[in-house]
């Protein structure tokens, strides 16, 4: 069975780039402490429904939002609400 290194991955498109990860991460208690959402349900509602930003799984217990699909989550929102007044 061939193990998983950096050369024989293939990427989706999904993948974030250099630039979007050197901007940094969100945990979630972070998007709950900035009032984007207020507790896991809400979140979960906000994915499904409005196209919130999954978060990338690092690790086994970690999955950190990238900031820079959260901050332009936001925008669009902010854009759409602009929209509709």
């Amino acid at each position: 069975m061939q193990t998983a290194t950096p050369q024989n991955i293939e990427l989706d498109d999904d993948v974030p780039t250099d630039d979007e990860i050197s901007l940094g991460f969100y945990k979630f208690s972070d998007l709950v402490a900035l009032g984007i959402v207020r507790d896991r349900t809400d979140l979960h509602r906000k994915q499904r429904a409005y196209g919130f930003p999954r978060p990338m799984k690092t690790g086994d217990r970690q999955a950190p939002f990238l900031k820079i699909r959260v901050h332009n989550w936001v925008r669009q929102r902010a854009a759409l609400s602009r929209r509709q007044n």
